[in-house]
């Protein structure tokens, strides 16, 4: 399957490139394996020397020697492990999307409920709420004394609210 050239027609070079390529693809040789080379030529890709063949038949029979067949294993453990290390990186990659995804997520609204009641019994005081019942229309003044506020109307046995617990 030697093919030789006649002149420096492009077009010809071409054609025999495709024929090349055709061949290689016919004998079931991976492409990662073997490279066409510009001047026509294949190379062995996993031989650490990188071997070049004028002819398919030349790297098909190199490709059944001692040398290759033990290239062949370092060339596609390092492959392997090449992968493995890219998969790594995605998956860590996807656990950080993650992380940061779920720390701008608003949580659960029964977790939030839970937490802040959590919250309230750890605490050493009352936090103040200014909607509690102890001071409804009364008014607490800068010394801490209540008074009844103006704008609210009153029962008549309504006597001054307890403090509020410490």
């Amino acid at each position: 399957m030697s093919f030789k050239r006649e002149g420096d027609d492009p077009s010809q070079l071409n054609i025999l490139k495709k024929r090349r390529v055709a061949d290689l693809l016919s004998n079931f040789i991976p492409e990662d394996e073997a490279a066409l080379m510009k001047n026509g030529r294949y190379t062995c890709l996993v031989c650490s020397y990188r071997p070049v063949f004028d002819t398919l038949d030349m790297l098909a029979l190199h490709r059944q020697g001692k040398r290759h067949l033990e290239g062949l294993k370092w060339f596609y453990g390092k492959k392997a492990r090449f992968q493995n290390e890219v998969e790594k990186r995605r998956h860590q990659d996807y656990i950080q999307a993650e992380e940061h995804r779920e720390e701008n997520a608003n949580p659960a609204p029964l977790l939030t409920e839970t937490r802040k009641i959590t919250h309230h019994a750890l605490l050493k005081s009352t936090p103040y709420n200014s909607c509690h019942k102890t001071s409804s229309g009364w008014l607490q003044d800068k010394s801490g004394n209540w008074i009844k506020d103006e704008n609210v109307e009153f029962d008549s046995d309504e006597d001054q609210p307890a403090p509020l617990p410490p």
